[in-house]
């Protein structure tokens, strides 16, 4: 790795996939002390001797390589739109195929209807509310169940305009006209 390990200050695992039984690749965002970049690196990591009563433990190699975030960015835009890494799962199984063939309308409406699903689903609400009506019930400042009711209110509350704006904007026009959307 570039820095020392005790220097870092936030790490978060984005992603990892097995390149054999033995190896993993895993893609993290770092933050080091003293540095005002973020860091992804992109590691291979070898399997190591545990204890019987561990899981698997994995050491990091020297094969890798680490780019600042806003490189990384720049670097990723040039051979794909969007990293399939950076994709719930959800997201990802309903959308994919709509974004390799340029389909963002499409791409875009099944993504915030697999979210409106989610919500549904996580709140107990009824299948009659839906679109806005749903994410502004889901997460009602004062009595949501998908509210946090221990962070302050004007924080619960921008949570509701923040998910009941994104349904409005993003799903709503394309449930009811053609929406032309380019990926930028």
């Amino acid at each position: 790795m570039k820095k020392n390990e005790l220097n870092i200050e936030y790490s978060e695992v984005l992603s990892e996939t097995y390149r054999r039984n033995y190896e993993k690749i895993i893609l993290t965002k770092l933050k080091y002390k003293d540095d005002p970049y973020s860091f992804i690196d992109i590691r291979i990591f070898q399997r190591g001797d545990g204890d019987e009563n561990e899981n698997e433990i994995f050491h990091p190699t020297k094969k890798g390589v680490q780019f600042k975030e806003s490189d990384f960015q720049k670097l990723i835009g040039k051979w794909t739109i969007i990293p399939q890494i950076m994709l719930h799962s959800i997201i990802k199984k309903r959308c994919w195929k709509l974004i390799i063939v340029e389909e963002f309308d499409n791409a875009v409406f099944n993504a915030y209807k697999s979210i409106e699903i989610r919500i549904r689903k996580l709140s107990s609400l009824n299948p009659e509310d839906i679109g806005v009506k749903l994410v502004r019930k889901a997460f009602d400042p004062n009595n949501g169940p998908l509210t946090d009711l221990s962070s302050p209110i004007s924080e619960r509350e921008a949570i509701a305009h923040l998910f009941s704006g994104a349904i409005g904007k993003y799903k709503n026009p394309q449930s009811h006209r053609d929406v032309n959307i380019n990926f930028d």
